[in-house]
């Protein structure tokens, strides 16, 4: 190769580079950078509120709101040691601060509520079969004017006192299959009744005319199971309702038919302030 030629070449090469150099630049700069592993903002602080008076939970979805929302910042709640802990900025600091003092008040007592609940079977025979507590009386007499049954029969009895404004009441128990006694039942200690009931919630609540203060029981559902009727052979059977009673008062909640005899489910309440 001629040194003319030799000369041309390298000169070609060395034009090139910067081209390709600049090429290259340009490709890492459209080139993402990848997301930092760590906080980039120096300027969070670190605080531990405490709660007093309120669930620490519930106040979280408050707090959340106040908080910068920039990444890194925290706050999560702890019932067992009733705190906050929040990392953000000072200012997000001292406004949940602030809203702490007016979110972490006492809360105003909440009366209890006694509930009584009675299962009563009712059937055709002789009213002198009778077996019932003396409180519910009233109660059999308004029975014996609407239904056609002549003696009733007190199987379960349900004591439960709760707060005002409380979820989830609920238990299962055996009823007394003395009630269920019949030639075609099964053999004797072969009966077997069980009952399951939930209400969903009960709170006080100011009547719409009177304005005096009454029992609201939310969806009230209760399950009867029995081999009474069928050897071998269990039949349910439900009552699911929902009601409001006056403080002392006794109500029929429900009734429902188990072959030739009636479940009637009673409820009393009783505010205890």
């Amino acid at each position: 190769m001629s040194s003319f030629k030799f000369k041309f070449v390298i000169a070609f090469l060395l034009a090139l580079c910067p081209a390709q150099f600049a090429r290259s630049q340009d490709q890492q700069q459209q080139q993402p950078s990848p997301a930092p592993q760590y906080v980039e903002n120096t300027g969070f602080k670190n605080r531990i509120f405490e709660v007093k008076n309120r669930d620490p939970e519930s106040i979280l979805s408050v707090i959340k709101l106040l908080t910068s929302g920039f990444k890194g910042a925290q706050v999560s709640a702890d019932r067992n040691f009733k705190t906050l802990t929040v990392r953000d900025f000072p200012e997000n600091l001292a406004a949940i601060e602030e809203a702490l003092k007016r979110l972490d008040t006492p809360e105003t007592p909440r009366s209890d509520i006694e509930m009584h609940i009675h299962v009563l079977i009712a059937s055709q025979g002789d009213a002198a079969a009778d077996q019932y507590p003396a409180e519910l009386r009233d109660v059999i007499k308004q029975l014996d004017a609407t239904l056609s049954y002549k003696s009733y029969r007190l199987i379960a009895s349900i004591v439960n006192r709760v707060k005002d404004g409380t979820f989830g009441i609920g238990g299962r128990g055996i009823a007394d299959v003395e009630a269920f006694a019949r030639p075609t039942a099964p053999a004797a200690g072969e009966i077997s009744a069980s009952y399951s009931y939930n209400i969903q919630s009960v709170s006080l609540v100011p009547a719409p005319a009177s304005g005096a203060t009454t029992v609201q029981l939310n969806t009230i559902r209760f399950n009867f199971r029995t081999n009474a009727f069928t050897p071998g052979s269990m039949l349910d059977t439900d009552i699911n309702t929902s009601t409001t009673l006056r403080d002392g008062e006794k109500v029929v909640v429900g009734t429902t038919t188990l072959k030739d005899k009636g479940l009637i489910l009673v409820v009393t309440a009783k505010v205890i302030r």
